[in-house]
C-alpha cells in the first residue's frame, strides 16, 4: 500500500469469525459486513483480528478466502488461536492467508500487525519482537502515528497474557507513544485505556458476547481517532465522532477540549444524509455542517463549558427519514491539563470462553 501523509484513513475490523461451514449465522454475518465493506463504508482497509477459522482445516481456510476473494479493497488477517489449531507453526495460515506479521505506512500511520500466536496460549518469537522493536523505531524516527493489531487483548478476563516475549512486548508498547491497539479473541467488546495506551477488543461474530455481532469501525485523521461498532441490527446512518476524543479515548492533555473546539463527524448513508445535529449536555442543538465526503462538524466555544467530564450527542437523519445518533463523554479543561485514570468501559465479569 502507498504512504500518503496527513490524510483521513477509515478501517473495517470484523469480529472473530470462527468459520466452519457456509450458511451459519457467523458466515451470513461475515458476508454481511463484506457488503458494508463494498457498498457503504468503502475503508481503505479490512483488518480481519483473528480466529478468522475454528479448526484450522483446509476446507474453512477457503471458505474465509471465499469472503476476502469478495471484498473490494485491501485486506489483512491476524493470526489467532483457532487459526493454529494442531498446527502451532501457522503452515495453514501461510499457505492459504499469508505471513503472519507485517506493516505498512498510510496517511501518517504506521499499521504494524503483529502475531501474539507464537506460543501457546500467548508469545512471541525473538526474531518478530527485533522486528517490532525496529518498526517502533522507524516509525519514531519518521514520526509516524503507530497503531497496532494483534489477536490476543493484554486485559481479557480469566486468562493469562503471558508467555515468551509477552514481557518484552509490554516494555516495548509502554515504551512508545501508541494511537491504539485493536484486539480480537474476548468474545465480548471492551474499551481499556491503561493510562498510557488505548487498548480495544472487537466483539466476536462467532459466539459473540454482550451483544449482537458486526464490525468495528475505526477512523483516524492526525490527532483524532473515533471508533463505532455496527450490527446488522443498527438502523439509519453510521456516525463516527473523531472531535471532541471521548474520555476513554484520551491518553494525554493533547487530547483534553478546551477554548475553541469543533464537533467533527464522519457519517455514511445508504440514503444519503440530509441534516446532522449535535447537543452537548442536552443542550439546544447545533446545526453541523456538510464538509466534504461524509465529514460533517462545527466550532463551538469550550470555554462556556466547566471544567471536566461532559456529554456530546450526534444525530444524523437520512433522505427518507430515518435517524441514528452516536454519544460520547469528553474531557474539558481550560488549562488542558490531564492525566489518564486507567479504566476499561463496560465492565465485564462474565466469559464463557476463558
Amino acid at each position: 500500500m502507498i504512504e500518503e501523509k496527513s490524510r483521513p484513513v477509515t478501517v473495517m475490523v470484523p469480529g472473530d469469525l470462527h468459520l466452519t461451514d457456509a450458511g451459519l449465522p457467523n458466515h451470513q454475518i461475515a458476508k454481511w459486513v463484506v457488503d458494508q465493506a463494498n457498498n457503504l463504508i468503502k475503508p481503505d482497509f479490512v483488518q480481519f483480528i483473528g480466529d478468522n477459522v475454528q479448526d484450522a482445516t483446509l476446507s474453512q481456510f477457503a471458505l474465509f478466502r471465499q469472503l476476502t476473494d469478495r471484498l473490494q479493497c485491501e485486506w489483512f488477517a491476524l493470526v489467532g488461536d483457532h487459526d493454529v489449531h494442531a498446527d502451532p507453526n501457522a503452515d495453514g495460515f501461510r499457505a492459504t492467508v499469508g505471513e503472519t506479521w507485517g506493516s505498512f505506512r498510510l496517511g501518517g500511520y504506521r499499521f504494524i500487525r503483529l502475531n501474539t500466536q507464537e506460543a501457546k496460549p500467548v508469545g512471541m518469537s525473538d526474531e518478530q519482537l527485533a522486528w517490532f522493536r525496529n518498526e517502533l523505531a522507524d516509525g519514531q524516527r519518521l514520526n509516524d502515528r503507530i497503531v497496532i493489531f494483534q489477536h490476543n487483548y493484554a486485559y481479557q478476563i480469566w486468562e493469562d497474557f503471558a508467555g515468551p516475549g509477552i514481557d518484552d512486548w509490554r516494555v516495548l508498547t509502554q515504551s512508545a507513544r501508541i494511537e491504539a491497539l485493536f484486539c480480537g479473541h474476548t468474545h465480548y467488546w471492551q474499551v481499556a485505556n491503561d493510562g498510557r495506551n488505548v487498548h480495544i477488543a472487537t466483539r466476536s461474530i462467532g459466539d459473540p458476547e454482550g451483544g449482537d455481532a458486526g464490525y468495528l469501525l475505526i477512523c483516524l485523521h492526525g490527532s483524532n481517532l473515533g471508533v463505532v461498532y455496527r450490527t446488522p441490527q443498527d438502523q439509519g446512518p453510521v456516525i463516527v465522532i473523531l472531535q471532541p476524543r471521548a474520555a476513554i479515548l484520551c491518553t494525554g492533555s493533547s487530547q483534553v477540549t478546551h477554548g475553541e473546539a469543533q464537533v467533527t463527524t464522519q457519517i455514511w448513508s445508504e440514503r444519503g444524509v440530509a441534516e446532522v445535529t449535535a447537543s452537548i449536555d442536552d443542550g439546544l442543538p447545533l446545526r453541523l455542517r456538510d464538509q466534504t465526503q461524509g465529514r460533517w462538524g462545527i466550532a463551538f466555544d469550550a470555554e462556556v463549558l466547566a471544567k471536566g467530564i461532559h456529554h456530546l450527542t450526534v444525530r444524523a437523519t437520512d433522505r427518507s427519514g430515518d435517524s441514528s445518533e452516536q454519544t460520547i463523554s469528553f474531557v474539558v479543561d481550560q488549562t488542558g491539563r490531564y492525566t489518564a485514570v486507567p479504566c476499561v468501559s463496560p465492565t465485564v465479569l462474565t466469559t464463557n470462553f476463558c
